[in-house]
């Protein structure tokens, strides 16, 4: 039972909105609706896919943002550049044009921004053959350089939250030459090592280790990947499913966790209306592959390590049947860290673990009551840290 229950739960967290419609549109009315205008431009990787990202800007603004370096702004698993856009005030995004950053929003491959490729369709399971290591060299790369190549820059700031400080240190590790491209960065809950599991996650630790085989069972049963149009409730945010849930014995634990991951111990969200915004755009698109590359980590030693295909297909690829781990000591360019001390997903102790294994860490930010969603949709953004960031950025100016 409790392997059938954990592949629902992850299916849940997966199938919703995977194959969303493109509409670029999305980001760009909600720019204008808060008096800011966004640029849609296409990135295409080296293997192929074709990324949406949206440049920000402040019509007649007094501070054009192409005075000042670009900042490329990252968004979390599941989840899109919408992330960044749907909330008015407290808005870190929005309030950097207003500082005179050239920002630029990021989407990676999966995401409702990047489901298209030149000769893939996103039905195939070849399209879905992803894990955030490709999200790292390839896609955090592209956009890297497709952003410096437009605005003539030659060097850029990147905000990370999530799994895109994840892609981040992937590659800065893997193509230490793009640490040369990066003044400064900003991490939100760095999501890099597991050792110290929190809440729910601990649970899900035992449970992997009580069922070793379950990452091969789970890419089993879904064909490898989750392929959104085939599944239930794929066009269906949490906002409509979980009430409608509250009566199945099966969908209403999955919920009641949610509302946990999404609370933490306290709640010091901002408004219902913020925290609706926030599902109705999470989950978004995203691989299997992914989950299961973080489900790695957890199951094992909780190491940041490369992905497992097991022992045969790792000494094709790494020479040793066992992943290496990411060499972050290559990582040169600054990082500022931000930590919820109320995570469950990145806990502050494994927060720890990120800090003193970068050399280049620069100064670590611990903010009492948050959790993993805090960054995004909490209480006191201005004051807790979007100040603090704008000032990290203008002091490399």
């Amino acid at each position: 039972m409790l392997p059938q229950f954990l592949t629902l739960t992850i299916t849940a967290l997966y199938c919703c909105n995977v194959l969303a419609s493109y509409q670029s549109s999305a980001v760009e009315k909600l720019a204008e609706m808060y008096g800011y205008h966004a640029d849609s431009h296409d990135v295409v990787t080296p293997d192929g896919y074709i990324l949406t990202i949206q440049r920000l800007s402040k019509p007649h603004a007094h501070n054009s943002s192409r005075h000042r370096s670009p900042v490329l702004v990252g968004h979390a698993l599941m989840a899109s550049s919408e992330l960044w856009i749907f909330r008015e005030d407290e808005n870190l995004a929005l309030q950097l044009v207003d500082h005179g950053f050239d920002v630029w929003l990021a989407n990676f491959r999966g995401t409702p921004y990047g489901v298209r490729h030149r000769t893939l369709s996103p039905k195939s399971h070849e399209f879905w053959d992803f894990s955030w290591h490709e999200n790292g060299v390839m896609d955090q790369a592209a956009m890297i350089d497709y952003v410096l190549n437009t605005t003539g820059h030659a060097r850029l700031f990147a905000l990370s939250y999530s799994m895109s400080c994840t892609a981040t240190m992937v590659l800065l590790s893997e193509r230490p030459e793009y640490n040369a491209k990066i003044i400064a960065n900003v991490f939100f809950a760095p999501a890099a090592f597991f050792k110290n599991p929190a809440g729910w996650w601990h649970l899900a630790k035992t449970l992997m280790n009580t069922f070793p085989d379950y990452a091969r069972r789970l890419r089993n049963a879904t064909g490898g990947y989750v392929i959104n149009d085939k599944l239930p409730f794929s066009d269906v945010s949490l906002t409509t499913l979980c009430p409608a849930a509250k009566s199945n014995t099966v969908f209403a634990p999955v919920c009641k966790m949610l509302s946990d991951f999404f609370e933490g111990k306290r709640s010091y969200l901002g408004s219902d209306k913020l925290l609706r915004g926030l599902t109705i755009r999470f989950p978004s698109g995203a691989s299997i592959r992914q989950g299961v590359h973080y489900a790695q980590s957890i199951q094992k030693d909780g190491e940041f390590r490369k992905y497992d295909f097991g022992s045969a297909r790792n000494f094709e690829l790494y020479g040793s049947s066992e992943p290496p781990s990411y060499n972050l000591t290559s990582i040169t360019s600054p990082i500022h860290i931000y930590c919820g001390l109320e995570d469950v997903t990145v806990s502050v102790k494994d927060c720890d673990v990120v800090s003193k294994a970068i050399p280049s860490i620069v100064s670590v930010h611990k903010v009492p009551r948050y959790n993993h969603f805090h960054f995004i949709v909490g209480n006191g953004l201005q004051e807790k840290v979007n100040k603090k960031v704008i000032a990290d950025f203008l002091s490399y100016l």
